[in-house]
């Protein structure tokens, strides 16, 4: 490798400096805004472009060419290739922070002195969350048009951190520097090899020609804050999305991601209009904020948080991924019912005076809606051994006892597992059907939710012997040098369903999200839509556990 090196540098000057001065342009560093985990740390990961050198992306970033390769392993071996990832160590080397900002004015004529910029002439204020314009004007004793014109904002809304130059002394603001143009990666490329027959798509009398789209536009929304251990999650969906990437650029598609990190601000809204779409937020609250914002103009995609669905009363152009815990309930007493045969018994156990009994309304609501016969034993923990003498007499001998639970309280499932796999040394019968967040509890034994042959309807599962799982995790692994998170898997999954949607079918797509079930690695997706052009997924997995400790996915 160093020899075929030092042999193109001399074919290069071979060819004459001259020639090299005119045609040879270095391409500009601009730092990155994406940021990948990598066992537990966090790197900007820098798309490296043609004549970009490994000094140039170290000075750019304030790390040394030594940080690049420990960072880096492999990049001795490889050198630096055109269109590869770069990891950026972030550290207590930090990158240099918006240089253009911080730049002097500019020079005057040759013939004049360079002017330099009178000292304590502005204060800078940095804006909290409660404050707006006018407050700030008030505390500096100033206009907030003097700010307005100082600073050179066009807009009177302020973002939380945003850094402002309070002018003193009746300081005339300096004149706007354009920052220079900034080099603009490379998209993930693709070419289509079998393009799709543009597709006529009625909706609502409205006809709509679906053409497939050359290049998939989005912005990506998340909170990165550096050791905050939710931003970790989110750092985790932000990786999987990246592999997404990866893998539809395999495929032959063209995408390119523009990723904002929430905690330094609020992006461009204009900026994100002009996406195909938006994925993000996380949170309810963020989610409606950028909702107001929007105002439809662009679909935004709620990626992760089930309790975002009730926004689609208030907005519109608005879509709910992650299955709701409604749609849940709904295929839970859907799943009873498809099960049942003569002779089996229905049975419906809650908790008495529960804190918070909305899973037990929902799910006796989708039972009423489906008109099944089922018998009610309705207890606290305290009534302990009482339980299985109440609830033998709701119980059958010779068919099959489905038991419905109708609590999330880990406590009270437990206590019910527990006297299940009591009935069953009595010679009953059990199945048990249960919401989601089952799994998750950590006190209840997995081998009893097997005993019981528990029936979990949920949003998301992972099927780890399914080989398609198996070489997301390889690969998963090879990036990032550790396991993948639900959150991996649902960022892998997001993206990948919605960038193939608007490849598909262009500007048309939101149109065809109800068309067929499409299956991803941890979520399936089968959308619904409302009176305000909303979606919301309302696919639900199916599990089994069964009796020989092995759990199958059904749907």
């Amino acid at each position: 490798m160093n020899r075929h090196i030092a042999l193109l540098a001399s074919l290069f000057l071979l060819c004459g400096t001259a020639a090299l001065a005119q045609d040879y342009v270095p391409t500009p560093v601009t730092i990155t805004t994406e940021k990948v985990k990598l066992n537990g740390k966090l790197y900007y990961a820098h798309l490296v472009l043609e004549r970009q050198t490994l000094f140039s992306i170290a000075k750019a970033y304030n790390v040394t060419e030594q940080d690049l390769y420990d960072a880096n392993p492999n990049l001795r071996d490889t050198g630096l290739r055109k269109d590869s990832v770069l990891l950026i160590p972030i550290g207590t080397q930090k990158p240099a922070e918006k240089p253009v900002e911080q730049a002097k004015p500019a020079r005057q004529e040759a013939q004049a002195p360079a002017a330099q910029e009178p000292q304590g002439e502005y204060k800078e204020h940095t804006v909290r969350w409660y404050e707006d314009i006018e407050d700030i004007a008030r505390r500096y004793n100033v206009s907030a048009q003097e700010i307005l014109d100082y600073n050179h904002l066009k807009s009177r809304k302020l973002t939380t951190r945003q850094v402002l130059r309070i002018p003193l002394n009746g300081a005339v603001a300096p004149k706007e520097e354009k920052p220079a143009e900034e080099a603009v990666a490379p998209a993930i490329e693709f070419v289509p090899t079998t393009p799709e027959e543009p597709q006529e798509v009625a909706v609502d009398s409205t006809l709509f020609i679906a053409h497939p789209k050359d290049v998939v536009d989005f912005s990506l929304l998340l909170p990165l804050k550096v050791g905050n251990s939710a931003s970790e999650l989110n750092m985790d969906f932000y990786s999987g999305v990246l592999m997404a990437l990866k893998d539809l650029e395999a495929q032959g598609l063209k995408v390119q991601m523009h990723v904002n990190d929430l905690y330094a601000g609020m992006p461009d809204v204009d900026a994100l209009c002009r996406s195909d779409f938006v994925l993000g937020p996380v949170a309810n609250r963020d989610i409606e904020v950028m909702l107001q914002l929007i105002e439809g103009r662009v679909p935004v995609i709620s990626p992760l948080d089930q309790k975002a669905a009730s926004l689609s009363a208030s907005y519109r152009n608005f879509i709910q991924a992650p299955t709701g815990t409604d749609n849940q309930y709904e295929d839970l007493a859907q799943w009873v019912q498809d099960e049942l045969v003569e002779g089996d018994k229905v049975l419906f156990i809650s908790e008495k005076n529960a804190g918070n009994a909305q899973a037990a309304v929902n799910i006796r609501t989708a039972l009423a809606r489906r008109e099944l016969e089922y018998e009610i034993l309705n207890y606290v923990i305290a009534d302990g051994r009482a339980v299985p003498d109440s609830l033998a007499p709701l119980m059958v001998k010779n068919a099959t006892n489905r038991v419905v639970v109708a609590s999330e309280s880990e406590a009270f499932v437990g206590d019910v597992v527990r006297n299940l796999t009591i009935m069953l040394g009595r010679g009953f019968d059990v199945v048990m059907y249960a919401p989601s967040k089952v799994r998750n509890f950590d006190s209840i034994d997995g081998t009893a939710l097997h005993d019981v042959s528990a029936h979990i309807s949920t949003a998301y599962h992972v099927n780890y012997g399914s080989p398609e799982v198996d070489n997301f995790v390889r690969a998963y692994r090879a990036l990032f040098r550790t396991e993948p998170s639900q959150f991996a898997f649902q960022g892998y999954d997001t993206a990948c369903y919605f960038v193939k949607r608007v490849a598909s079918y262009g500007r048309a797509w939101t149109h065809k999200l109800g068309q067929e079930r499409s299956r991803g690695l941890h979520t399936d997706f089968l959308f619904e839509s409302d009176d305000n052009d909303n979606y919301r997924n309302v696919a639900v997995r199916r599990i089994i556990y069964q009796p020989d400790y092995t759990t199958i996915l059904l749907q």
